[in-house]
């Protein structure tokens, strides 16, 4: 069994108050195999939310793996944003922005989204290269079928049900299909500040293979959406069942709000369960 934690769109510089305290307290008392963090570190990448964010990593107790999002690129200085892009996140955080990982049961590979320039006019929407999509396929195709596959991005694959034209990572299909090919298991992230799942084959009709799909809400920033509190997943697998826990902020502390249940089938993950608490 492992037990993974997954939190997205920390900002630091304009967190909701005591959040970050009872995440650090849970993730202590969760102990995670890993904890994965999908992007948005900081809210306009100032060196003194980075030296926050920095203080918060190093005060974790398990391992952890991190991709920068949008939100951490250069802001302000447009010389660095374009020329440099991830160098504040290179400098407080890792040299690799796209981080694997690989022990007995699991193989897990966080994907870099973020991007200075988009063709979208406010710039923060992200995309995969095709260099991004060979590396992915090689990883996971070199691993075999022996381990469970996890793959993070700060940018989703998948929309809001609400919201099915929300705009998506760029190269998303192509990126899909080799996911497919190399028998990828859970896709990861965050960027929309809001909680929910997917069935990737219901919304991309050329991937048959059932990916688990779970986007994170913000963890502990202030700025929500759609009324949406903080909050963050914890996911339990055996690599034949999966359990995934959506854990909510009160205004005190986190609790648990939802558990959805999977299990691996001929077609990949079905959903088996959802129960509210």
């Amino acid at each position: 069994m492992r037990t993974l934690i997954h939190i997205t769109d920390l900002h630091f510089g304009k967190l909701t108050p005591g959040s970050i305290e009872r995440l650090e307290d849970q993730i202590g008392q969760f102990q995670p195999d890993m904890c994965i963090v999908s992007g948005d570190l900081t809210m306009r990448s100032r060196p003194r939310e980075w030296e926050q964010a920095r203080a918060f990593l190093d005060r974790l107790p398990s391992p952890y793996m991190v991709v920068p999002g949008n939100h951490d690129l250069p802001y302000v200085n447009l010389y660095e944003r374009f020329r440099h892009p991830y160098k504040r996140f290179q400098k407080y955080i890792s040299e690799d922005s796209n981080p694997r990982h690989t022990d007995d049961m699991m193989a897990i590979m966080g994907i870099n989204t973020a991007r200075p320039w988009v063709p979208h006019y406010t710039w923060k929407e992200g995309g995969i290269s095709p260099g991004q999509v060979e590396a992915a396929e090689t990883f996971f195709k070199n691993d075999g079928n022996r381990r469970f596959k996890v793959v993070f991005t700060h940018h989703p694959f998948l929309p809001p049900p609400e919201k099915p034209r929300t705009y998506l990572v760029r190269n998303a299909p192509a990126a899909l299909k080799a996911f497919e090919k190399a028998d990828v298991d859970l896709l990861l992230g965050g960027h929309l500040h809001l909680n929910y799942n997917g069935d990737i084959p219901s919304f991309y009709k050329s991937i048959k293979k059932k990916m688990i799909c779970l986007q994170g809400g913000t963890a502990t920033s202030s700025r929500l959406r759609n009324g949406v509190p903080n909050g963050y997943s914890r996911i339990m697998t055996d690599g034949k069942r999966l359990s995934a826990i959506t854990m909510q902020w009160t205004g005190e502390d986190y609790a648990a709000l939802k558990t959805i249940e999977y299990r691996r089938g001929a077609s990949g993950w079905e959903k088996t369960g959802q129960k509210q608490r």
